[in-house]
């Protein structure tokens, strides 16, 4: 089984090799001089593949602005320098999103409903990670061909709506009686169960209304919980890609294995650490030797971004999510029970400093915690045996509880940042939180909040990205 899906992807990415082999700079829209007669099946696989590095690649650089992860090297990325993520826009733009639209317009055209949906979903789950990071992008009028080489650029709120649209219409495709091609193996995920995408849509859904809180909270909870009893309700739902060892896990390519012969690149933040190991809370996380390595200490510490100093942990080969066959989590069982959480903690007039909820957000909340655990392969009954600091009751729940518990269990997803910024970096829902060492001193004593447009993207397309262009500092439009 390894061999072939091994064999599927390594075929697949020739596939897509072909049919990304142009100009650097046109990497938001189609070749004009590629071939676009490849089958459904055999784009599938690879836009699968490069939705997952995708993640990667994003949480790679987000995680160290979240503070799960700091570089080794002071004044780097997580002290707020010059951010431009042009090999993650590369992925999203050129080897995803513009081969998501040959899948899709090819999937209707050959009347293939079930490929299409899952297409768009693949299409809203990367369009959402171009515009978190980066702010207004390129959608609508870009994979135009030979007549639109200089897409005009989106607002994020335009993006939003989008994103809407593709899940609705994902939805509606995956739920079609007949299609003329039904994915199986090509499918790496599912292994074309079809009912699982359409859970991964709603989910999204509540993912993205949550996003809008600080635009209409009212109309993002109603959203959200209109969306999550049709998500995802078990693990064996869970968008995530399974690696192995031929085609391994990108935290091991990049980032564990490459320790093994000293080069560092990024660990284990004093932050995540500091609120698993007894300094923030009163609790010793039992998460901690699964998801870091501590070399053997008695203790467990992390290094302060933007000094490199400090910290014995490492993401090391034997962790859980930097394994060599580690799977790569998307959209899981996990998120939804923490924004459902977070929604009904809302509904109930919850606030940034109130104290208790009702029953339904509570054992959503224990539900999150108990679905990580799970993921990791432990026992939560010791932690959640602490009642002072985690299984608190519904009276005593907070907001800082419900977000530092989601937190934790978002390690290594860049959706982790989108919250940290939703609920502006505040050090009283995630303790310890403060600006980094060797601080970029242009963003105005600010935490970062986008990074900037590539500069390939910036001298190909300048007359459309100029009027977009934000420094580091601004919020996003769904901050506001």
């Amino acid at each position: 089984m390894i061999h072939n899906i091994a064999l599927k992807i390594s075929s697949a990415l020739a596939v897509i090799v072909l049919l990304t082999a142009c100009d650097n700079y046109l990497d938001t829209n189609i070749d004009p001089n590629r071939t676009q007669t490849v089958t459904l099946e055999a784009l599938l696989a690879p836009c699968i593949d490069a939705t997952s590095n995708n993640h990667y690649l994003a949480a790679f650089t987000t995680g160290q602005f979240t503070q799960h992860l700091a570089s080794y090297f002071p004044g780097g990325t997580d002290s707020y320098e010059e951010t431009r993520m042009a090999t993650t826009w590369v992925g999203i733009y050129l080897t995803a999103l513009t081969n998501l639209d040959v899948l899709v317009d090819q999937a209707e055209e050959q009347s293939s409903p079930y490929y299409a949906g899952i297409g768009k979903v693949l299409q809203a789950l990367n369009l959402g990670i171009a515009t978190d990071t980066w702010g207004d992008v390129p959608f609508s009028d870009a994979f135009q061909g030979e007549n639109g080489l200089t897409p005009d650029y989106d607002s994020q709120e335009q993006i939003y709506q989008t994103i809407n649209t593709l899940l609705d219409e994902a939805i509606t495709d995956l739920q079609q009686p007949t299609s003329l091609f039904k994915p199986a193996t090509d499918d790496l995920i599912f292994g074309g169960k079809l009912v699982n995408w359409v859970k991964v849509a709603y989910t999204l859904k509540a993912r993205y209304a949550m996003h809008l809180t600080n635009r209409d909270r009212d109309a993002a909870v109603s959203a959200a919980l209109t969306a999550l009893p049709l998500g995802i309700s078990a693990a064996t739902e869970d968008l995530q890609l399974n690696y192995n060892t031929v085609n391994r896990n990108p935290w091991y390519n990049n980032v564990s294995s490459p320790i093994t012969t000293g080069n560092f690149t990024v660990g284990p933040s004093e932050q995540i650490i500091s609120l698993m190991n007894g300094t923030y809370y009163d609790v010793i996380d039992p998460r901690l030797p699964k998801m870091f390595d501590n070399q053997g200490a008695a203790t467990y510490s992390g290094l302060t971004n933007g000094l490199a100093t400090g910290g014995n942990s490492r993401l090391s080969v034997n962790t859980w999510y930097a394994a060599q066959t580690a799977p790569l989590l998307m959209v899981t069982l996990i998120e939804a029970r923490f924004l459902e959480a977070e929604a009904r903690f809302l509904q109930n007039g919850g606030t940034t400093t109130s104290v208790g909820t009702t029953q339904e957000a509570y054992d959503a909340y224990i539900a999150g915690i108990t679905a990580h655990f799970a993921k990791l392969g432990l026992d939560p009954a010791a932690y959640l045996s602490n009642t002072d600091e985690v299984a608190v009751g519904k009276d005593n729940l907070t907001l800082e509880l419900i977000l530092k518990e989601k937190y934790i269990a978002m390690f290594l997803n860049p959706e982790a940042w989108v919250d940290v910024r939703r609920y502006q970096y505040n050090n009283t829902l995630y303790r310890g939180m403060e600006l980094p060492g060797n601080y970029n001193s242009n963003l105005n004593n600010e935490f970062v909040r986008r990074v900037l447009y590539p500069f390939d993207e910036i001298n190909r397309n300048s007359a459309s990205v100029t009027p977009h262009i934000k420094t580091m500092e601004i919020k996003m439009w769904w901050e506001e």
